[in-house]
């Protein structure tokens, strides 16, 4: 009992680590308006038969900003229904040219305004208006984003006193006339040509105004509409000699088939105004369907940004924290129990050689992290869309991993004996009793352990994987470290070591339970494996593991016969497992249960749209985190009443198999691996991404608030 209280207490260590801290609820979450807004007109008196500009002038608090027409990447415009009297008419808003809202680099760019906007419209009194005053009633919604976005919907009145004349209201007149001013103007000397080249989509330019290249610099284009291009990565310009401009864009993937109509949009540059003075310009251009023919130049990966020393300080204490947690996830315990019934053998007789176990462990757990990241990190510059736990997305590990869980519950429970004492796992790999068993049981907890993701090594993982190899690395080393580090602590603490009960009788009987955690675990492989590869998966590998027994069986019967029905039999286990990779997979990302809604951006984007919040569960079968969060949160009673009270949608990515899709998604938002839980507010905009353990509590909050 001492003994295992010390341990606990070593691997409870870690929890304090993760313990969140609760912030003050913001007003906004409490329903207080973030934006000031109020309807302005450039006239003090409304004139029948005359027209004028009415605005909506908007204030925003800092680092807070609303949309342009075209949002880009997220985001909603402005909405107006308004409530006229008769003889009235209001024309579209006339948008004042926009800025870049980068909101993630290279990943998500908005289009919108910050600190404070006014939006013209037309107006129009008919000459037979009559009434004495013009009184309007407009209810509007537009969404303002700063980390979280957040819907807002106002109804605005506005009144004027109705006369012959119609003098000017000064202060408004010149906050309209700014915005009007601020408005792109059409150019129509701008020959533009928009066509898709290869995988590309390429704006042709003759463009007068940009015919002196030294007075001008970075050139992009806004279209007017969403769904033409990706926001966010760079486009390329190119250069003819003859003058003719080229920007090479990313198509957006909601863009089906050729260019068949025109595109309205924005040109935006810098104009130099002289000296080191550069101010922004934009003209409005009309870009026609047409053919280009153009070679496209090879597309270089951008810069990765390093972190500081101080950012990478911070990840390497994360990740460490991270793999201390990794300790207390149910699918490592298996496989490091065994490991501490072999401390308990020989702590007794040689402390030195436990200690020496300890550091066979710890370099076991460490270079296979680090060799699991450096495969992580070659798959990334070949291209290649990974995340971290992947290994277990190919059926053919999954089936390997239940067959050698399988093979271990049987040796822990006499069928066979690898030895003649207990030996750690591993241990058949080993020249010297014990050494090699421990540095193999390191390798094979870290491939049990990796795929679960715990709620500091999410964040680390997620940044470590956009840097360098040398952080990405130094970061996997350290979770390594965290993960080793409770059973070296154990092995180098003489108080520690003499807590250890002596070795007895109760270690047989303690060592055949622990074949029962390892058939646990065989289960839920073979469950994994049958919603990956299928009924034919889970065939195959009941074969194998039919061959397997029978090969143990026949070992044991003695004579050179048996051996070779042994060696034949073990032919049959090796070959049926092999077959399990020619299986196919299927596309797990279009699969929900019940009460679910499949994932997929255009789905997302459709239901907030519908004015339906969405929580996205990022989800893999083979990852514990994740069942245990959708057993005892995301299919608890209340928390699914809520979804149904809030009109709230439940999405599945489904990350069993590998998707890449999934994987841009998991990438997107800062993760690594799953288990990721995103909620999108109702109406558009950025998701919240909650905390890799859920509770009753995280979840419905964050419901309610996304619902609004």
């Amino acid at each position: 009992m001492r003994f295992l209280l010390a341990v606990l207490a070593l691997l409870i260590l870690p929890l304090n680590m993760a313990k969140a801290q609760t912030d003050a609820v913001p007003g906004w979450a409490l329903g207080d308006e973030i934006i000031e807004a109020r309807l302005i007109a450039d006239r003090s008196v409304a004139a029948p038969g005359e027209g004028f500009y009415l605005g909506l002038h908007q204030v925003m608090p800092e680092g807070w900003h609303t949309y342009w027409k075209n949002p880009g990447d997220f985001g909603q415009p402005l909405e107006l229904t308004w409530t006229l009297p008769d003889g009235v008419t209001i024309g579209d808003v006339i948008w004042p040219a926009p800025v870049e809202l980068p909101i993630a680099d290279g990943e998500i760019m908005d289009y919108g305004y910050y600190d404070e906007v006014t939006l013209p419209m037309p107006i129009r009194l008919a000459e037979d208006f009559t009434a004495d005053r013009l009184d309007l009633v407009v209810d509007a919604y537009w969404q303002v984003c700063d980390e979280v976005c957040v819907p807002e919907e106002r109804q605005l009145s506005f009144s004027l006193p109705v006369g012959a004349e119609a003098p000017r209201d000064e202060t408004s007149h010149w906050m309209i006339q700014a915005a009007l001013e601020a408005v792109p103007p059409r150019d129509d000397s701008v020959g533009a040509v928009l066509d898709r080249v290869g995988d590309r989509l390429v704006l042709q330019l003759d463009a007068p105004l940009l015919a002196d290249a030294d007075s001008w610099r970075d050139l992009t284009f806004m279209p007017g509409e969403s769904g033409v291009i990706e926001h966010a990565p760079e486009q390329v310009l190119q250069r003819e000699e003859d003058g003719r401009l080229y920007l090479i864009m990313e198509p957006s993937w909601k863009l089906e088939g050729e260019i068949d109509a025109p595109r309205l949009g924005l040109l935006s540059f810098e104009r130099q105004q002289g000296g080191d003075i550069w101010a922004r310009e934009s003209v409005e251009i009309e870009a026609q369907p047409g053919e280009i023919s153009i070679a496209l130049p090879s597309q270089a990966r951008a810069p990765v940004q390093t972190v500081s020393m101080t950012g990478l300080i911070s990840l390497v204490l994360l990740a460490l924290g991270g793999g201390l947690i990794l300790n207390l996830m149910p699918c490592v315990f298996p496989v490091l129990s065994i490991k501490v019934l072999k401390f308990v053998e020989v702590a007794q007789h040689d402390p030195n050689k436990v200690r020496r176990h300890g550091l066979y462990f710890l370099s076991g757990v460490v270079l296979s992290f680090v060799a699991l990241a450096g495969l992580l990190v070659i798959l990334r510059e070949l291209g290649l869309p990974v995340g971290w736990g992947f290994q277990l997305q190919l059926p053919i590990v999954v089936a390997v991993l239940a067959l050698l869980f399988f093979a271990i519950g049987l040796n822990l429970l006499g069928v066979f004996e690898v030895g003649t004492s207990i030996m750690g796992l591993g241990s058949n790999l080993a020249d010297a009793p014990g050494a090699r068993g421990a540095f193999f049981t390191g390798v094979l907890a870290v491939v049990v352990a990796a795929p679960c993701v715990g709620p500091l090594a999410a964040g680390a993982l997620g940044l470590a994987l956009t840097q360098p190899a040398i952080i990405v690395l130094a970061v996997a080393a350290a979770m390594g470290v965290g993960l080793a580090l409770p059973f070296v602590v154990l092995t180098f603490a003489p108080a520690l070591l003499r807590l250890l009960p002596r070795p007895g009788k109760w270690m047989e009987t303690f060592k055949q339970a622990l074949a029962f955690p390892m058939f646990a675990a065989v289960l839920w492989l073979v469950w994994v494996l049958s919603i990956q590869a299928g009924p034919q998966g889970v065939l195959f590998l009941g074969l194998a593991m039919l061959a397997l027994t029978f090969a143990i069986w026949a070992s044991k019967q003695g004579g050179a016969a048996w051996s070779v029905i042994a060696l034949a039999s073990a032919l049959g286990l090796v070959l049926t497992t092999v077959w399990i990779a020619r299986l196919p997979t299927g596309d797990m990302a279009t699969v929900a249960g019940p009460g679910e809604v499949a994932w997929s951006d255009a789905a997302v984007e459709e239901a907030q749209l519908a004015g339906s919040a969405v929580f996205v569960d990022v989800t893999a079968a083979w990852c514990v985190t994740c069942q245990v969060n959708k057993m005892r949160v995301l299919n608890d009673g209340v928390v699914q009443t809520a979804f149904v009270d809030m009109g709230a949608t439940l999405m599945r990515a489904d990350w069993t198999n590998r998707d890449d899709r999934i994987t841009d998604l998991i990438y997107r938002h800062g993760g690594a691996g799953v288990p990721l839980y995103l909620v999108y507010p109702a109406g558009g905009g950025e998701p919240v991404v909650l905390p890799t353990v859920l509770t009753r509590q995280i979840v419905l909050d964050a419901l309610e608030m996304a619902s609004g």
